[in-house]
């Protein structure tokens, strides 16, 4: 089975090694790559092409103007939001409203006080394209 793809984001370079240190302990994803800036994060997604970018929603910049453009680039990327606000889920239920096609499957909230299996279980269905 192909390895899911996946590019990191977070402001925070303790959450960044954490979870690279993670995923890299699991043989069937391959982290792309890494980064603490917003641009950074639309320019890696257009190079790199990953399956499913996990940001961290304190990432700088305006995050929902971010998702926009990574479903832009590929309609097809899973998106996992690590926050510690639950208020946040509506934001990309708007977002979902906004797109032509709604996918209601193309971003997963986590918070970040959840367990590491629940991130690598939502990495996971990416596979399958859907992530509720």
């Amino acid at each position: 089975m192909d390895k899911v793809c996946v590019l990191l984001a977070s402001s925070f370079t303790g959450l960044r090694q954490s979870l690279l240190q993670l995923m890299e302990n699991e043989n069937w994803i391959k982290v792309v790559g890494t980064s603490s800036l917003a641009r950074d994060v639309v320019e890696m997604t257009k190079n790199l092409g990953p399956d499913v970018v996990v940001i961290d929603y304190d990432l700088p910049d305006k995050f929902v103007e971010i998702c926009r453009v990574l479903l832009s680039i590929d309609p097809a990327i899973k998106i996992v939001v690590l926050s510690v606000l639950d208020p946040i889920r509506q934001m990309a239920t708007e977002l979902l409203l906004e797109r032509k096609t709604s996918d209601p499957a193309a971003i997963k909230w986590i918070s970040k006080n959840s367990r590491p299996s629940e991130l690598l279980e939502a990495i996971s269905k990416s596979r399958l394209k859907q992530l509720h």
